[in-house]
């Protein structure tokens, strides 16, 4: 009985685990932009891209921002749109590029998170920085 019991626990444990395990980014695949794109947009952008793969249904981006911070983001891989962006300063940081998101046009090109036809946000991104 007792064994029972430890069986049926540890087996709700699993099921409610990969329920709980949810993707960030649920976009179909072949929507998705190719990494490439998402390399220039960074780059442009004045990134040192050191790495993109794909974690949870998102790109992750791993590099340097045009200051030599230490940067990490998520984007949704069908838009390119910002989801997470995490900013490791070195000591002397200036957060001001990073939390003035509302003066640029295009989403895509100029690093707003508003979306271009209104003035209110559309998805506002996780932002850390440390």
């Amino acid at each position: 009985m007792k064994n029972k019991l430890i069986t049926i626990f540890i087996t709700s444990c699993l099921v409610s685990g990969t329920a709980l395990a949810d993707d960030d980014c649920s976009d179909p695949v072949p929507e998705w932009q190719p990494r490439e794109q998402l390399r220039q947009m960074m780059v442009d952008r004045g990134w040192k891209v050191k790495r993109i793969k794909v974690d949870d249904g998102c790109y992750e981006v791993k590099g340097l921002d045009r200051k030599g911070h230490r940067v990490e983001a998520k984007f949704s891989p069908a838009s390119l749109e910002i989801i997470e962006l995490e900013i490791k300063f070195d000591g002397s940081g200036d957060t001001s590029d990073y939390l003035d998101p509302g003066n640029q046009g295009d989403p895509k090109k100029s690093g707003s998170y508003l979306n271009s036809d209104s003035k209110a946000p559309k998805n506002k991104p996780k932002i850390t920085i440390e």
